[in-house]
Protein backbone atom coordinates (compact mmCIF):
# COMPACT_ATOMS: atom_id res chain seq x y z
CA UNK A 1 0.00 0.00 0.00
CA UNK A 2 1.48 3.73 -1.01
CA UNK A 3 1.82 6.45 1.32
CA UNK A 4 -1.81 7.98 -0.42
CA UNK A 5 -3.62 5.22 0.32
CA UNK A 6 -2.47 4.98 3.71
CA UNK A 7 -3.48 9.02 4.51
CA UNK A 8 -6.50 8.05 2.64
CA UNK A 9 -7.67 5.20 4.64
CA UNK A 10 -6.53 6.57 8.00
CA UNK A 11 -8.66 9.63 7.25
CA UNK A 12 -11.89 7.36 6.23
CA UNK A 13 -11.31 5.75 10.04
CA UNK A 14 -10.96 9.48 11.84
CA UNK A 15 -13.92 10.72 10.16
CA UNK A 16 -16.23 7.94 10.57
CA UNK A 17 -15.20 7.66 14.63
CA UNK A 18 -16.84 10.91 15.07
CA UNK A 19 -19.75 9.72 12.89
CA UNK A 20 -20.12 6.91 14.88
CA UNK A 21 -20.11 8.70 18.18
CA UNK A 22 -22.84 10.94 17.12
CA UNK A 23 -25.12 8.12 15.93
CA UNK A 24 -24.71 6.64 19.64
CA UNK A 25 -25.14 10.07 21.37
CA UNK A 26 -28.28 10.27 19.24
CA UNK A 27 -29.53 6.87 20.11
CA UNK A 28 -29.09 7.73 23.99
CA UNK A 29 -30.80 11.24 23.85
CA UNK A 30 -33.15 8.96 22.03
CA UNK A 31 -34.22 6.52 24.74
CA UNK A 32 -33.47 9.77 27.12
CA UNK A 33 -36.15 11.47 25.33
CA UNK A 34 -38.67 7.95 25.65
CA UNK A 35 -38.16 7.68 29.43
CA UNK A 36 -38.69 11.21 30.19
CA UNK A 37 -41.99 11.13 28.39
CA UNK A 38 -43.46 8.37 30.02
CA UNK A 39 -42.71 9.90 33.23
CA UNK A 40 -43.77 12.81 32.01
CA UNK A 41 -47.66 10.95 31.70
CA UNK A 42 -46.72 9.02 35.33
CA UNK A 43 -46.47 12.79 37.10
CA UNK A 44 -49.32 13.88 35.45
CA UNK A 45 -51.29 11.38 36.49
CA UNK A 46 -50.49 11.41 39.87
CA UNK A 47 -51.26 14.98 39.67
CA UNK A 48 -54.79 14.62 38.77
CA UNK A 49 -55.18 12.04 41.42
CA UNK A 50 -53.67 14.28 44.17
CA UNK A 51 -55.69 17.56 42.73
CA UNK A 52 -58.70 15.27 42.62
CA UNK A 53 -58.25 14.25 46.31
CA UNK A 54 -57.69 17.97 47.11
CA UNK A 55 -61.04 18.95 45.17
CA UNK A 56 -62.91 16.73 47.88
CA UNK A 57 -64.46 18.95 50.29
CA UNK A 58 -66.72 18.04 53.29
CA UNK A 59 -70.08 18.97 51.10
CA UNK A 60 -69.06 16.15 48.53
CA UNK A 61 -71.27 13.84 48.00
CA UNK A 62 -69.08 11.04 47.59
CA UNK A 63 -66.63 11.69 50.73
CA UNK A 64 -68.37 9.02 52.58
CA UNK A 65 -70.87 6.94 50.54
CA UNK A 66 -70.35 3.50 49.67
CA UNK A 67 -69.07 2.32 46.50
CA UNK A 68 -71.89 0.62 43.78
CA UNK A 69 -70.19 -2.48 44.73
CA UNK A 70 -71.37 -2.42 48.54
CA UNK A 71 -74.51 -4.57 48.13
CA UNK A 72 -75.54 -4.00 51.69
CA UNK A 73 -75.87 -0.85 54.02
CA UNK A 74 -72.33 -0.13 55.59
CA UNK A 75 -71.92 -0.11 59.34
CA UNK A 76 -71.95 3.77 60.90
CA UNK A 77 -68.61 5.50 61.84
CA UNK A 78 -67.17 7.73 63.58
CA UNK A 79 -65.59 9.55 59.94
CA UNK A 80 -69.16 9.90 58.50
CA UNK A 81 -70.55 13.21 58.03
CA UNK A 82 -73.37 12.30 60.12
CA UNK A 83 -71.47 11.42 62.98
CA UNK A 84 -68.70 13.63 63.26
CA UNK A 85 -70.06 16.18 65.84
CA UNK A 86 -70.89 13.16 67.81
CA UNK A 87 -67.65 12.90 68.88
CA UNK A 88 -67.58 9.21 68.88
CA UNK A 89 -63.80 7.77 68.97
CA UNK A 90 -62.20 5.27 66.05
CA UNK A 91 -63.45 2.38 68.29
CA UNK A 92 -66.94 3.17 68.04
CA UNK A 93 -66.49 2.74 63.74
CA UNK A 94 -64.72 -0.50 64.84
CA UNK A 95 -67.30 -1.78 67.28
CA UNK A 96 -69.67 -1.08 64.37
CA UNK A 97 -67.88 -2.73 62.03
CA UNK A 98 -67.78 -6.20 63.98
CA UNK A 99 -71.47 -6.23 64.44
CA UNK A 100 -72.16 -5.29 60.76
CA UNK A 101 -69.45 -8.01 59.84
CA UNK A 102 -70.85 -10.95 62.22
CA UNK A 103 -73.79 -10.64 60.26
CA UNK A 104 -72.32 -10.23 56.45
CA UNK A 105 -69.30 -12.64 56.60
CA UNK A 106 -70.40 -15.60 58.63
CA UNK A 107 -69.87 -18.95 56.66
CA UNK A 108 -71.12 -22.64 57.23
CA UNK A 109 -70.93 -24.12 60.79
CA UNK A 110 -67.48 -25.64 61.46
CA UNK A 111 -66.41 -23.21 58.76
CA UNK A 112 -62.75 -21.02 58.60
CA UNK A 113 -65.50 -18.17 58.24
CA UNK A 114 -66.31 -17.50 61.91
CA UNK A 115 -67.98 -14.70 63.72
CA UNK A 116 -65.27 -12.04 65.33
CA UNK A 117 -65.95 -12.98 69.05
CA UNK A 118 -67.71 -10.86 71.73
CA UNK A 119 -64.64 -10.91 74.04
CA UNK A 120 -62.67 -9.43 71.06
CA UNK A 121 -61.70 -6.11 73.17
CA UNK A 122 -60.44 -8.49 76.26
CA UNK A 123 -58.04 -10.08 73.10
CA UNK A 124 -55.19 -7.33 72.58
CA UNK A 125 -53.71 -8.73 69.55
CA UNK A 126 -57.12 -9.49 68.00
CA UNK A 127 -58.09 -5.85 68.81
CA UNK A 128 -55.30 -4.82 67.44
CA UNK A 129 -55.95 -6.63 63.60
CA UNK A 130 -59.82 -6.31 64.13
CA UNK A 131 -59.12 -2.57 63.64
CA UNK A 132 -57.12 -2.46 60.77
CA UNK A 133 -59.26 -5.18 59.26
CA UNK A 134 -62.68 -2.78 59.48
CA UNK A 135 -60.35 0.44 58.42
CA UNK A 136 -58.91 -1.59 55.20
CA UNK A 137 -62.29 -2.58 54.26
CA UNK A 138 -63.21 1.47 54.72
CA UNK A 139 -60.73 2.50 52.93
CA UNK A 140 -61.58 0.05 49.94
CA UNK A 141 -65.40 0.28 49.53
CA UNK A 142 -66.24 3.45 51.03
CA UNK A 143 -66.12 7.81 49.64
CA UNK A 144 -63.06 8.53 47.22
CA UNK A 145 -60.35 5.74 48.19
CA UNK A 146 -62.74 3.08 47.15
CA UNK A 147 -61.39 0.50 44.56
CA UNK A 148 -62.75 -2.34 43.39
CA UNK A 149 -59.59 -4.00 42.83
CA UNK A 150 -58.69 -3.47 46.87
CA UNK A 151 -62.07 -4.42 47.70
CA UNK A 152 -61.51 -7.71 45.79
CA UNK A 153 -58.03 -7.97 47.39
CA UNK A 154 -60.04 -7.63 50.60
CA UNK A 155 -62.14 -10.77 50.20
CA UNK A 156 -59.06 -12.78 48.81
CA UNK A 157 -56.67 -11.77 51.06
CA UNK A 158 -57.40 -9.62 53.93
CA UNK A 159 -60.54 -11.20 55.16
CA UNK A 160 -59.13 -15.04 55.00
CA UNK A 161 -55.63 -14.30 56.36
CA UNK A 162 -57.78 -12.72 59.56
CA UNK A 163 -60.12 -15.84 59.82
CA UNK A 164 -57.01 -18.06 59.75
CA UNK A 165 -55.38 -16.14 62.42
CA UNK A 166 -58.50 -16.08 65.34
CA UNK A 167 -57.38 -18.76 66.88
CA UNK A 168 -53.77 -17.53 67.63
CA UNK A 169 -55.38 -14.87 69.63
CA UNK A 170 -58.42 -16.63 71.44
CA UNK A 171 -59.10 -19.97 73.72
CA UNK A 172 -61.51 -21.92 71.47
CA UNK A 173 -64.21 -21.25 74.51
CA UNK A 174 -64.03 -17.42 73.00
CA UNK A 175 -65.55 -19.06 69.49
CA UNK A 176 -68.50 -20.36 71.65
CA UNK A 177 -69.04 -17.18 73.24
CA UNK A 178 -67.75 -18.70 76.21
CA UNK A 179 -64.71 -15.84 77.05
CA UNK A 180 -61.37 -17.60 78.44
CA UNK A 181 -58.60 -15.14 79.10
CA UNK A 182 -55.85 -16.28 77.35
CA UNK A 183 -52.43 -15.13 75.59
CA UNK A 184 -51.75 -11.65 75.72
CA UNK A 185 -53.47 -10.24 79.28
CA UNK A 186 -56.41 -7.61 78.26
CA UNK A 187 -55.79 -3.73 78.99
CA UNK A 188 -57.37 -0.43 78.65
CA UNK A 189 -57.06 0.73 74.92
CA UNK A 190 -56.04 4.29 74.05
CA UNK A 191 -59.69 5.63 73.26
CA UNK A 192 -61.02 4.80 76.81
CA UNK A 193 -59.98 5.38 80.61
CA UNK A 194 -58.70 3.32 83.18
CA UNK A 195 -62.25 3.16 84.67
CA UNK A 196 -63.86 1.65 81.66
CA UNK A 197 -64.92 -1.94 81.36
CA UNK A 198 -63.58 -4.24 78.42
CA UNK A 199 -66.89 -6.14 77.77
CA UNK A 200 -66.10 -10.25 76.92
CA UNK A 201 -69.89 -10.88 75.87
CA UNK A 202 -70.61 -13.94 78.24
CA UNK A 203 -72.50 -11.56 80.72
CA UNK A 204 -69.38 -10.45 82.41
CA UNK A 205 -66.75 -7.84 82.19
CA UNK A 206 -63.30 -6.93 82.62
CA UNK A 207 -61.78 -4.42 84.58
CA UNK A 208 -57.98 -3.60 83.77
CA UNK A 209 -55.50 -0.90 84.35
CA UNK A 210 -52.28 -0.54 82.73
Amino acid sequence: MSDDEEDITVGRSRESEPARTLRELQAQVNTLTDVASGLSTRVRALDDRIEALEDTEDNDPVEDQPAPWVVFTPPAAAEDRRHRDDEHSPLWTVENFVAWFNITYVGLSGGPARPIPDCWRAHPPLAMEVATLAYSWRRANIGATANVRDAQYWHHQWRPGFAARLTDWVHSHCLDGRHRDSGTPARTDRFSTDADTIPTGDNEVQQHNV
